[in-house]
Protein backbone atom coordinates (compact mmCIF):
# COMPACT_ATOMS: atom_id res chain seq x y z
CA UNK A 1 0.00 0.00 0.00
CA UNK A 2 3.15 2.34 0.28
CA UNK A 3 2.73 4.71 -2.22
CA UNK A 4 5.53 6.89 -1.95
CA UNK A 5 9.22 6.67 -0.71
CA UNK A 6 9.72 9.93 1.14
CA UNK A 7 12.54 11.54 0.22
CA UNK A 8 13.92 14.03 2.92
CA UNK A 9 13.18 17.23 0.95
CA UNK A 10 9.10 15.61 0.51
CA UNK A 11 9.13 15.45 4.19
CA UNK A 12 10.37 18.72 4.89
CA UNK A 13 7.91 20.31 2.41
CA UNK A 14 4.64 18.04 4.01
CA UNK A 15 5.78 18.74 7.46
CA UNK A 16 6.65 22.70 6.35
CA UNK A 17 3.06 22.95 5.28
CA UNK A 18 1.37 21.31 7.99
CA UNK A 19 2.74 23.61 10.28
CA UNK A 20 2.13 26.91 7.97
CA UNK A 21 -1.64 25.82 8.08
CA UNK A 22 -1.32 25.38 11.99
CA UNK A 23 0.13 28.85 12.32
CA UNK A 24 -2.10 30.40 9.87
CA UNK A 25 -5.17 28.89 11.99
CA UNK A 26 -3.93 30.47 15.00
CA UNK A 27 -2.94 33.47 13.19
CA UNK A 28 -6.72 33.95 11.79
CA UNK A 29 -8.40 32.95 15.61
CA UNK A 30 -5.97 35.61 17.10
CA UNK A 31 -7.32 38.50 14.24
CA UNK A 32 -10.68 37.49 15.27
CA UNK A 33 -9.89 38.13 18.71
CA UNK A 34 -10.64 34.37 19.52
CA UNK A 35 -8.35 34.22 21.99
CA UNK A 36 -9.90 30.86 23.46
CA UNK A 37 -9.91 29.19 20.06
CA UNK A 38 -5.98 30.18 19.55
CA UNK A 39 -5.11 28.09 22.48
CA UNK A 40 -7.39 25.88 21.60
CA UNK A 41 -5.35 25.37 18.25
CA UNK A 42 -1.77 25.19 19.90
CA UNK A 43 -3.08 23.00 22.66
CA UNK A 44 -3.71 20.48 19.56
CA UNK A 45 -0.63 21.06 17.90
CA UNK A 46 1.30 20.50 20.75
CA UNK A 47 -0.30 17.07 21.30
CA UNK A 48 -0.27 16.10 17.73
CA UNK A 49 3.77 17.11 18.23
CA UNK A 50 4.06 14.83 21.82
CA UNK A 51 1.87 11.74 20.13
CA UNK A 52 4.31 11.97 16.77
CA UNK A 53 7.31 11.97 18.89
CA UNK A 54 5.53 8.96 21.11
CA UNK A 55 4.81 7.38 18.15
CA UNK A 56 8.72 7.49 17.09
CA UNK A 57 10.17 6.30 20.27
CA UNK A 58 8.53 3.14 20.16
CA UNK A 59 11.42 1.55 18.27
CA UNK A 60 9.59 1.07 14.94
CA UNK A 61 10.70 3.50 12.14
CA UNK A 62 8.77 2.13 9.42
CA UNK A 63 5.43 1.96 11.35
CA UNK A 64 6.06 5.49 12.06
CA UNK A 65 7.31 6.63 8.98
CA UNK A 66 3.89 5.22 7.81
CA UNK A 67 1.77 6.83 10.10
CA UNK A 68 3.27 10.31 10.21
CA UNK A 69 2.70 10.50 6.61
CA UNK A 70 0.10 8.61 5.90
CA UNK A 71 -2.39 11.65 5.38
CA UNK A 72 -0.26 13.11 3.10
CA UNK A 73 -1.24 10.23 0.65
CA UNK A 74 -4.62 10.19 -1.10
CA UNK A 75 -6.96 7.91 1.13
CA UNK A 76 -10.24 7.27 1.20
CA UNK A 77 -10.29 8.06 5.20
CA UNK A 78 -8.24 10.02 7.42
CA UNK A 79 -5.54 8.11 9.96
CA UNK A 80 -5.82 9.34 13.91
CA UNK A 81 -3.60 7.85 16.52
CA UNK A 82 -2.41 8.02 20.17
CA UNK A 83 -0.31 6.33 21.97
CA UNK A 84 -0.83 5.76 25.86
CA UNK A 85 1.47 6.97 28.51
CA UNK A 86 5.19 5.90 27.83
CA UNK A 87 4.99 2.13 26.38
CA UNK A 88 7.85 -0.11 27.77
CA UNK A 89 7.55 -3.68 25.59
CA UNK A 90 10.23 -5.59 24.40
CA UNK A 91 11.22 -5.21 20.45
CA UNK A 92 8.62 -5.75 18.51
CA UNK A 93 9.00 -6.81 14.43
CA UNK A 94 8.74 -3.31 13.06
CA UNK A 95 8.10 -5.07 9.43
CA UNK A 96 5.28 -7.32 11.01
CA UNK A 97 3.25 -4.54 12.39
CA UNK A 98 4.08 -2.17 9.32
CA UNK A 99 2.70 -5.07 6.85
CA UNK A 100 -0.30 -5.60 9.23
CA UNK A 101 -1.50 -1.83 8.80
CA UNK A 102 -0.90 -1.65 5.41
CA UNK A 103 -2.98 -4.66 4.79
CA UNK A 104 -5.52 -3.32 7.22
CA UNK A 105 -5.83 0.55 5.47
CA UNK A 106 -5.52 -0.81 2.08
CA UNK A 107 -8.81 -3.26 3.01
CA UNK A 108 -10.40 -0.17 4.56
CA UNK A 109 -9.64 2.12 1.20
CA UNK A 110 -11.21 -0.67 -1.00
CA UNK A 111 -14.48 -1.01 1.06
CA UNK A 112 -15.45 2.62 1.23
CA UNK A 113 -16.89 3.86 -1.58
CA UNK A 114 -15.81 7.64 -1.26
CA UNK A 115 -13.89 10.06 0.65
CA UNK A 116 -16.16 11.17 3.06
CA UNK A 117 -14.86 12.73 5.85
CA UNK A 118 -13.99 8.97 7.65
CA UNK A 119 -11.79 8.34 10.30
CA UNK A 120 -9.86 5.37 11.61
CA UNK A 121 -8.95 5.78 15.12
CA UNK A 122 -5.79 3.49 16.61
CA UNK A 123 -4.33 3.62 19.65
CA UNK A 124 -1.63 2.22 21.20
CA UNK A 125 -0.98 0.81 24.30
CA UNK A 126 0.84 -2.05 26.36
CA UNK A 127 -0.87 -5.31 27.35
CA UNK A 128 0.51 -8.06 29.27
CA UNK A 129 4.16 -6.57 28.27
CA UNK A 130 3.20 -6.41 24.27
CA UNK A 131 2.30 -3.70 22.15
CA UNK A 132 -1.67 -3.90 21.85
CA UNK A 133 -3.44 -1.60 19.23
CA UNK A 134 -7.26 -0.61 19.32
CA UNK A 135 -8.30 0.02 15.33
CA UNK A 136 -11.71 1.87 15.63
CA UNK A 137 -13.70 2.33 12.60
CA UNK A 138 -17.07 4.04 12.40
CA UNK A 139 -18.77 4.45 9.14
CA UNK A 140 -20.17 3.48 5.67
CA UNK A 141 -18.30 0.74 3.95
CA UNK A 142 -18.97 -1.57 1.19
CA UNK A 143 -19.45 -5.33 1.86
CA UNK A 144 -19.19 -5.04 5.59
CA UNK A 145 -19.40 -8.31 6.07
CA UNK A 146 -16.82 -9.12 3.19
CA UNK A 147 -14.38 -6.97 5.15
CA UNK A 148 -15.33 -8.20 8.40
CA UNK A 149 -13.99 -11.35 6.84
CA UNK A 150 -10.91 -10.59 5.38
CA UNK A 151 -10.18 -8.73 8.54
CA UNK A 152 -10.58 -12.33 10.45
CA UNK A 153 -7.81 -13.88 7.83
CA UNK A 154 -5.86 -11.45 8.40
CA UNK A 155 -5.49 -11.66 12.13
CA UNK A 156 -4.64 -15.54 11.93
CA UNK A 157 -1.22 -14.97 12.33
CA UNK A 158 1.19 -16.97 14.74
CA UNK A 159 3.42 -13.74 15.01
CA UNK A 160 0.28 -11.87 16.70
CA UNK A 161 -3.46 -12.25 18.39
CA UNK A 162 -5.89 -10.19 17.36
CA UNK A 163 -10.11 -10.00 17.79
CA UNK A 164 -13.19 -8.07 16.24
CA UNK A 165 -14.04 -6.85 19.64
CA UNK A 166 -17.20 -4.87 18.16
CA UNK A 167 -18.97 -5.23 15.11
CA UNK A 168 -22.16 -3.48 14.02
CA UNK A 169 -24.02 -0.85 11.08
CA UNK A 170 -21.56 1.38 11.64
CA UNK A 171 -18.75 0.14 14.18
CA UNK A 172 -15.92 -2.25 13.68
CA UNK A 173 -13.46 -2.44 16.50
CA UNK A 174 -10.76 -4.39 16.20
CA UNK A 175 -7.46 -5.37 19.30
CA UNK A 176 -4.31 -6.76 17.85
CA UNK A 177 -1.32 -7.66 20.12
CA UNK A 178 2.14 -8.06 18.20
Amino acid sequence: MKEKDWTIIDVLRHARHDWMNDIQLIKGFLALNKIDEAARAADHIIVKAVQEAKLCNLGMPGMAEMFITFNWEKHKFLLEFEINDEIVIEKVDDQLVTRFFQSIFSLLDRHISQYSGQHVYTEFFEKEGRLAVRIEWDGELVDRSRLIEQILQLLQSDAMYGEIMKSDDQDILIEVNF
